[in-house]
């Protein structure tokens, strides 16, 4: 029976694309002298964003990007972050319902709960973890077993839900159920070829679905 849940945040509850592509392209102009291709940032999604941004443009480059990136994001992050449908109110069944939530990042803390209190549905959750609160992120299990701690299960009764590979790569390690949602910007051939999720969400209320389902099927 799943007794909890753990969500990514960026791409899977948040619409966060308009803030990561306008401080991609505006961080890699000032730098570089021009806007990068995204096709490679968007391939480590879910990751920390000084890994992902280094790992592309290497260590000197990578880390000027990731400071004007961040100076940007400071500024325009409440203007561009954007909700997903049908995620408010299907956090507010499962709050209501009595499941406990949290959230598994790898941006900060702090910008985590800046964007969730900007949607509206930072109340629904026992915690949130930042790659800041662990020494190895995602797709590392740390982050992902702190979580199911604050929640009070065991991994085999939580079910992780993200968008990127990372996301499920650290659940599983964890011991952890996952899903994927099917709304994610990773190229799809990609994702299956590094991890395979235990379930597809078409969108967050599908979740509502899938729990009925996974429940009472374990109660029967």
């Amino acid at each position: 029976m799943i007794k909890g849940l753990i969500f990514d945040f960026d791409g899977t509850l948040a619409n966060t694309l308009p803030i990561i592509f306008a401080c991609y392209d505006y961080s890699t102009e000032k730098i570089l002298g021009k806007k990068a291709d995204r096709t490679p940032f968007i391939e480590t999604f879910g990751q920390p964003l000084y890994i992902c941004l280094t790992s592309i443009f290497g260590e000197e480059k990578g880390s000027k990007i990731c400071d004007e990136y961040r100076a940007y994001q400071e500024i325009h992050h409440d203007e561009l972050i954007l909700p997903f449908p049908g995620v408010k109110e299907t956090l507010e069944q499962l709050y209501a319902g009595g499941i406990p939530m949290a959230v598994v990042t790898s941006k900060s803390t702090a910008t985590c709960l800046r964007g969730a209190k900007c949607l509206g549905i930072d109340q629904y959750f026992t915690a949130v973890i930042g790659a800041d609160a662990v020494t190895h992120p995602k797709p590392d299990p740390q982050p992902t077993l702190l979580a199911v701690e604050n929640l009070g299960t065991k991994p085999e009764e939580t079910l992780c839900i993200g968008d990127a590979p990372y996301d499920v790569m650290s659940g599983k390690a964890a011991g952890c159920h996952t899903a994927a949602v099917e709304y994610t910007q990773f190229d799809l051939k990609k994702f299956k070829a590094m991890v395979t999720p235990e379930y597809w969400l078409k969108d967050m209320p599908a979740l509502l679905l899938l729990l009925e389902r996974l429940n009472n099927r374990e109660r029967n």
